[in-house]
């Protein structure tokens, strides 16, 4: 009988021992969520080089409380709209801070501006110089297309150098061409002039008359 009651108090002890090593959360600490944030596809109209030319919607799919740039998702979308190179911060839940997972969107969806310099109804004969600026705020300018039929064939040219060091992107520049208009008919001549971004916008054929002598 006392070999009996000696046992009990030997395992009420070691279950006493148990209890009290257990560890116990500190109060007011929340433990971390390990939660990861997922993306579903993004929503875009992919341009050239990494580009994107429209908007560009993110979808997530989980989980509901996730932040982009610190913010509450509305139906779990973000919708970037303004041209640039933007940096995503998403984040799963006020409390995910150590999963956060940065996005980077390239948007460009504006064509390059073409501006003639040369005046309309320059008058030439033989060898003349025509010229226009070209700019592009965004992705840059990777060439220019010229046409003296209407648009039924265009010359292009690269404007996008590749150097040692990689290509180099020009931002704005003065385009000129020096061209022989001898043996072109005589009268008005319509010459137009295009630029290409490097996100793939085209811009519209800017027209000059100029009169052959």
């Amino acid at each position: 009988m006392k070999k009996s009651s000696l046992l009990l108090s030997l395992l009420l002890l070691m279950i006493s021992t148990l209890v009290a090593t257990e560890p116990v959360p500190a109060a007011g600490i929340t433990p971390m969520p390990t939660e990861e944030i997922y993306l579903g596809l993004g929503e875009a109209t992919p341009g050239e080089n990494g580009w994107v030319v429209s908007d560009y919607t993110i979808h997530v799919i989980s989980p509901a409380d996730a932040l982009v740039n610190g913010k509450p998702l509305q139906d779990g979308r973000f919708t970037i709209t303004t041209d640039g190179r933007h940096s995503i911060e998403l984040q799963p839940g006020p409390n995910g801070q150590g999963n956060t997972v940065t996005q980077f969107i390239n948007i460009d969806k504006t064509a390059p501006t073409v501006k003639w310099t040369t005046e309309q109804n320059l008058a030439v004969s033989g060898w003349a110089d025509l010229s226009a600026e070209i700019s592009d705020e965004t992705s840059g300018l990777c060439s220019v297309d010229s046409s003296f039929d209407h648009g039924l064939h265009w010359d292009t040219q690269n404007l996008a150098a590749l150097t040692p060091d990689g290509v180099t992107i020009q931002h704005e520049t003065t385009w000129s061409l020096h061209r022989n208009f001898h043996g072109f008919p005589l009268g008005a001549q319509v010459v137009l002039l295009r630029a290409h971004d490097c996100a793939g916008n085209v811009s519209p054929g800017e027209i000059l008359v100029i009169r052959v002598q």
